[in-house]
């Protein structure tokens, strides 16, 4: 009972952090209830006054929690858990409680304006689509026909080998230690009935007392029920006749006298027994298919495709522009390096590493690949486009001596621009950026 008792209270508990409560009456949610669904299918479910059949249970600012509230949450529980909460009083009072409690959380959060805050419409939102799917998917299954009666028999008729069933004997035995033992009890069974002499001599006390009954055996299986693996018994077992007693046959566990006293061939199950698991499985087999085919016309009315080329570059971790532009600076390839500071340029126009890009590709182009034209056509790109930016005057400076090989006197690259290089003179213009 108390272990009942706390199931029944994580149940209630379970029921508030599930959402299952909010769903009831105390939400003003929808929830179809099983003692008021429709057959047809689910009910809307709406908030009942309190009556003579639906008493108020509790108040929460003037909004009333009535039995149809409690009944709802109820009708989601198995029936002997409902049953319980409704014979047990202070059960049914800690559910009305937790009930009320509910309440005034959703009272709340509607009163702070949680409804329209952006992550709970983005979860309603997606909830939303995923119902939407689901309902899309079990409207369209529903909508195709039934299995016919006629496809269930082919289907029975064509695999023959799958309803077949294994031959059964049921099967008793008196255990004794040796065959001479054994020999005795064949003429002790003379002269007594199979229950007395099977109390008197069996070595399996498990059995002993209830006539030795050991289940039954198959043909298929060499194994017997409480004793193992014994090839003998079960062939004696199927070479008897209904009653008959064996010779004293051995197995692991000693020496044995059996009795078969019902058998059952190997044969085909009928059909009325088997026709309900054949219309499920072809069910089934249908429902696979049909998700296949729907996916496949969809695809195939909407246009669906996949961009293979562009997968890889999807799956590749995105750099954030000062990553890029390092990366950039530790090529050591000149055109790798000004493909990577034109992407930044490009992806990342905004960005205070996309000022800087744009100076080192004309600043590559200058000093290290010596593509004058380039790196001109790359520096008045640059002034145009940020022409308040500090490096405008290095960049001028750049158009003026660059085709000369002459470092500025006073005015050079940002320390910000400048790369780590071993072995290159102090001011040189060779110092790589």
């Amino acid at each position: 009972m108390i272990r009942i008792r706390s199931f029944l209270l994580g149940f209630a508990s379970l029921l508030i952090v599930s959402g299952l409560m909010s769903c009831a009456g105390s939400s003003g949610g929808r929830r179809p209830s099983s003692s008021e669904a429709p057959a047809g299918g689910p009910q809307e479910w709406r908030p009942a006054p309190p009556g003579p059949h639906n008493p108020a249970v509790g108040i929460v600012n003037g909004r009333y929690i009535t039995r149809h509230d409690v009944d709802s949450v109820l009708a989601t529980a198995p029936p002997s858990i409902r049953e319980d909460y409704q014979k047990d009083p202070e059960q049914y009072k800690q559910l009305v409680e937790r009930i009320a409690n509910q309440e005034a959380m959703y009272q709340a959060a509607m009163k702070a304006g949680t409804d329209r805050s952006p992550g709970y419409v983005s979860d309603v939102r997606a909830q939303e689509r995923q119902l939407l799917l689901r309902h899309y998917y079990q409207n369209a299954m529903s909508a195709l026909p039934a299995i016919p009666d006629s496809a269930v028999r082919t289907y029975y008729d064509r695999h023959p080998a799958e309803f077949n069933l294994p031959g059964r004997a049921r099967v008793r035995h008196i255990q004794v230690a040796t065959q001479a033992r054994a020999k005795e009890v064949l003429r002790k069974l003379g002269t007594s009935t199979w229950e007395e002499v099977a109390a008197r001599y069996s070595t399996d006390k498990l059995t002993a007392k209830n006539g030795g009954v050991l289940g039954y055996v198959t043909n298929d299986t060499p194994v017997v029920p409480g004793i193992g693996s014994a090839p003998a018994l079960v062939a004696a077992a199927f070479k008897l006749k209904e009653g008959e007693t064996s010779e004293p046959l051995k197995s692991p566990k000693g020496w044995h006298v059996i009795r078969a006293d019902e058998r059952t061939e190997t044969g085909p199950q009928k059909f009325e027994v088997v026709a309900k698991q054949i219309r499920t499985n072809l069910e089934n087999q249908r429902t696979e298919h049909f998700q296949e085919d729907l996916v496949n016309s969809l695809k195939k009315e909407y246009g669906v495709t996949v961009f293979e080329d562009s997968l890889q570059k999807a799956m590749a971790p995105v750099l954030k522009p000062a990553d890029l532009f390092a990366r950039a600076q530790a090529t050591d390839n000149p055109r790798e390096r000004v493909a990577l500071f034109q992407k930044v340029v490009r992806d990342y126009p905004e960005d205070k590493s996309a000022v800087q890009a744009a100076f080192m590709i004309g600043f590559t182009y200058a000093e290290e690949l010596k593509d004058y034209p380039a790196a001109r056509a790359a520096f008045q790109s640059f002034i145009a486009k940020h022409p308040q930016s500090d490096l405008v005057a290095s960049a001028k400076w750049m158009m003026e001596n660059m085709e000369h090989g002459v470092p500025p006197p006073s005015v050079g690259i940002p320390d910000t621009l400048l790369l780590k290089q071993s072995g290159s003179p102090p001011g040189g213009s060779d110092s790589r950026p």
